[in-house]
């Protein structure tokens, strides 16, 4: 498919949700990926499209800093997130529990994976960017984009 593919069908979209893998592969400058994680963040960033993730996605992030004790690349991770134009970061409340846990029992997601799956469900976003195949053919909506069928 490509670049050129992947912008006009998210240019189409109100609300894409984003797995922590598109902020991973983004940060680290994936070679296969990071020209689409650039693309979709362009895009929210410039407002053509509203984007989101969860707190989830924060905690995964700041663990490897914190786990290296680099408090510097911490803080400048959470700046990056929680800074972010035209992003929200969905905190975990009651109705997000709630659905999470309906996600986990009708489609047996780990629970990180849930979270991001019932919080996309809870705001109708369009699609979720991800690249976990797990989610293919389990989760029904919103429309699951694996970076994979887009890469070049």
């Amino acid at each position: 498919m490509g670049i050129a593919d992947f912008r006009r069908r998210l240019a189409g979209m109100r609300l894409i949700a984003l797995d922590t893998i598109v902020f991973i592969y983004h940060l680290a400058g994936h070679p296969r990926y990071a020209p689409l994680t650039t693309a979709a963040l362009e895009m929210i960033e410039t407002g053509q499209v509203a984007g989101m993730t969860t707190a989830v996605t924060l905690v995964e992030i700041l663990t490897a800093p914190a786990r290296a004790g680099d408090r510097q690349a911490l803080q400048q991770y959470e700046l990056y997130l929680t800074h972010f134009p035209h992003l929200s970061i969905v905190p975990l409340d009651v109705s997000l529990a709630r659905e999470t846990a309906l996600v986990r029992g009708t489609i047996g997601l780990r629970t990180p994976d849930a979270v991001q799956v019932a919080a996309a469900r809870l705001a109708n976003a369009d699609a979720i960017l991800t690249n976990d195949r797990r989610w293919v053919g389990r989760v029904d909506r919103p429309t699951v984009m694996l970076l994979d069928e887009w890469a070049e």
